[in-house]
């Protein structure tokens, strides 16, 4: 018997197109998604079922205006090559730990670059968040409270095409800048929420780039 089928999120709704540059932003949401249909990476005419995740940032442009704008969607992995593990590893300043809810990070300040995007045909133009790294301290004052946001943070219906996040390309023959943990590799799926431990100051780190950052073994 045939079924109708309810369709799959394609990411956040964003009425507007977040301006470019480098702003001091709010995570307002995570919205993760199981068992989700995608073309596999190595041969895209077969289908395998995932789990990803994605995140909306909410920030204030020059204009003093409130804009959204998410993340690539990011298939939920521990592996350290993963672009969900190198994504948390610039925002937070450290690598995450096995076991923790990345969900915690709902509310927290993050440093996010946002670039345009054209379409191949020119017709579209993409908001893509291509670099994330945690909030000087002396910037934290800055962070902008989430409530300030007047968005529906659980909407699950897709982004219209000229707002949500261009579809990453795949770019495995670019370097990869990161220095793999010795972590064993394991799943990152949400966790009992933990009260996350005080991190000592680092050293300055590159931040994430899905153009230099992309795996051969995983376009995620």
């Amino acid at each position: 018997m045939a079924q109708l089928k309810q369709p799959e999120s394609n990411g956040f709704e964003i009425s507007a197109l977040a301006p470019a540059g480098t702003y001091i932003a709010t995570c307002i949401d995570a919205q993760d998604q199981f068992g989700v249909e995608r073309p596999k990476f190595e041969n895209p005419q077969e289908k395998e079922n995932l789990d990803v995740t994605r995140f909306l940032f909410g920030f204030k442009g020059q204009d003093g205006q409130p804009h959204l704008v998410q993340s690539f969607e990011f298939r939920i992995s521990g592996s350290p090559k993963s672009n969900l593990f190198k994504f948390l590893t610039s925002w937070l300043g450290h690598p995450p730990k096995y076991g923790w809810d990345y969900c915690e990070l709902k509310a927290q300040g993050a440093m996010i670059t946002v670039s345009h995007k054209q379409s191949r045909d020119g017709s579209k133009t993409y908001a893509n968040l291509i670099g994330i790294a945690p909030v000087m301290d002396q910037l934290k004052a800055q962070v902008i409270p989430i409530t300030a946001f007047a968005t529906s943070p659980n909407t699950q219906a897709s982004a219209p095409a000229t707002q949500q996040a261009a579809p990453p390309q795949n770019t495995a023959a670019a370097a990869n800048s990161y220095q793999q943990p010795s972590l064993p590799p394991q799943g990152l799926a949400p966790a009992t929420p933990q009260t996350p431990p005080q991190s000592q100051p680092q050293a300055p780190q590159q931040a994430w780039n899905p153009a230099v950052d992309s795996d051969a073994e995983c376009p995620f």
